[in-house]
């Protein structure tokens, strides 16, 4: 099983509808069985396997290295996208100023939000502690790939990974409609110090990946898929297929789950009566 590490604004929704059109309904975004909860741990991938067994990808937020996840599935290979933090947290503003989460003239105050600073060095540990991000990266993930390099990571992943050859599409998942925002900050001196001294964890985490550990899987990594040229289609059997899934069993299935319903478990089932 190959899981990915969604962290906002790296292209993640973009690998998500990939692996959908890759593995149909053996993909999984996850969601988490309990809003509280802080991850998905071994419990809730085992209760996400009993209702698909078949599941050979999982992708999400609440994804993370650090949980017990390997002692339901002992060969999970965890991978992620990682971007330039600068950018990233500019598209993320933008992103939250486009849905209507926050004004368009609240940048000062967004910034100061605990939950936007560092956020990959976060997505990575739980924490802003950039010294066990870098070797949570150096010595837990199976694979990282760029979003600036995303063509050549993808092409990277089948000889690092467990998965199978992907070709992107030519139109991105979730790109933003205007960059006007991301214009206006990268031109003010004063956005950028704050955005620098907001992320100065992730600066450090995106350095050691750009400059150690990415080189090292390209090394690695088979030339056979390297160069693979683009897609046109957005959506195949597999895809819809994974929708059927989604929406018909895993989402209602989380929402029984979040009012307090419980299936039997399979120790505990009674057996059926046989005249």
């Amino acid at each position: 099983m190959i899981a990915l590490i969604h962290i906002k604004k790296t292209a993640g929704k973009t690998i998500k509808h990939l692996m959908r059109c890759e593995y149909g309904a053996r993909h999984c975004d996850v969601k988490r069985w309990h809003p509280d909860d802080a991850c998905l741990d071994a419990a809730g991938l085992r209760r996400l396997r009993r209702i698909m067994p078949q599941c050979r990808s999982i992708a999400g937020h609440s994804v993370r290295a650090h949980s017990d996840l390997s002692a339901e599935v002992p060969n999970i290979a965890f991978y992620t996208f990682l971007r330039a933090p600068i950018a990233r947290c500019i598209s993320q503003y933008q992103y939250d100023v486009a849905l209507g989460r926050v004004p368009d003239d609240s940048f000062n105050e967004w910034i100061q939000r605990e939950d936007v600073q560092d956020l990959q060095v976060k997505s990575l540990v739980g924490s802003a502690d950039t010294e066990g991000a870098i070797k949570v990266a150096a010595h837990d993930l199976d694979f990282i790939g760029l979003t600036e390099a995303f063509e050549e990571s993808l092409a990277m992943m089948p000889s690092l990974i467990d998965s199978p050859v992907i070709r992107p599409q030519r139109k991105k998942v979730n790109a933003a409609n205007s960059n006007q925002i991301r214009e206006q900050l990268l031109a003010d001196p004063d956005a950028l110090a704050r955005i620098r001294a907001a992320n100065i964890g992730d600066l450090e985490l995106y350095d050691y990946v750009e400059r150690h550990i990415y080189p090292r899987e390209r090394q690695r990594a088979s030339r056979t898929t390297l160069g693979c040229r683009p897609r046109h289609a957005s959506i195949n059997g597999r895809f819809i297929a994974n929708a059927g899934f989604r929406y018909g069993v895993y989402k209602p299935a989380v929402a029984a789950w979040r009012t307090g319903f419980r299936w039997p478990s399979k120790r505990n089932r009674v057996p059926a009566h046989t005249p």
